[in-house]
């Protein structure tokens, strides 16, 4: 599609804007996730903490692992992260609005107006199932 526009350097430019993109998308993931596990499990959030960094060390080489070992092509590795991602992030923002209902988490503080808004009973019972 970039052809018209920029002739023969199109594909170089995609290769790499491809790239970058994978890379920032992967990194940036790699330490959001590691940054909320290390929050679950009461430990230090830092991005420069040693628990951070070796779990995200450590998440990066399992996902190359996975990478090489996929001998598909890789926009499909693609669509499956997608896929995922698009499952995960209403979960993560279910679970946050729960915790934005919940008073022991928000002692001092009114609720947001736009929460207000909401069914307080099905955010009562849908927080009972957790």
């Amino acid at each position: 599609m970039l052809v018209p526009i920029m002739g023969n350097a199109a594909k170089y430019i995609m290769g790499v804007a491809l790239l970058g993109a994978g890379f920032s998308s992967l990194l940036g993931n790699t330490q959001r996730g590691m940054v909320l596990l290390s929050a679950g499990f009461d430990k230090d959030t830092a991005l420069e903490s040693k628990a951070i960094r070796v779990g995200c060390l450590i998440c990066l080489i399992v996902t190359m692992i996975i990478c090489y070992s996929y001998g598909g092509s890789p926009t499909q590795l693609i669509l499956m992260a997608n896929v995922a991602t698009s499952i995960a992030t209403p979960v993560a923002g279910l679970f946050i609005l729960l915790l934005l209902w919940r008073k022991d988490v928000n002692e001092g503080y009114k609720k947001p107006t736009a929460l207000k808004t909401q069914i307080p009973n099905l955010i009562q019972s849908i927080t009972s199932l957790f």
